[in-house]
């Protein structure tokens, strides 16, 4: 299963990271592995490209990612973010629980 947990800070996004594997087909055919690991690291690129926001993004070698803002998220930040959150819920909602978990917390 994927794991992703979005992380907040005084109701602020401060982290994402995401893990493990969806296992749903093959390595190379698995299409919600491909998908959030499209929907991740394109919001990471976005982040670090359309917005003045300090953010580090980092993939580990067992396919971990994680992104920091390193600051209060601006309001484009917010809307790259809110458009990840979107697109993972929706692959979760079309294919289950099974295979993507997205996790909320406080900190």
């Amino acid at each position: 299963m994927i794991q992703i947990s979005i992380i907040r800070h005084n109701n602020e996004y401060s982290q994402i990271k995401a893990f493990g594997h969806a296992e749903y087909d093959d390595y190379g055919k698995d299409i919600i592995c491909s998908a959030v690991s499209v929907l991740v690291i394109n919001a990471a690129n976005s982040l670090e490209k359309f917005t003045k926001d300090l953010v580090l993004a980092q993939t580990y070698e067992d396919g971990t990612t994680e992104i920091l803002l390193k600051e209060h998220p601006s309001k484009e930040a917010v809307l790259l973010i809110d458009s990840l959150v979107l697109g993972l819920e929706g692959i979760r909602n079309q294919y289950g629980k099974k295979y993507l978990s997205v996790d909320y917390k406080e900190v």
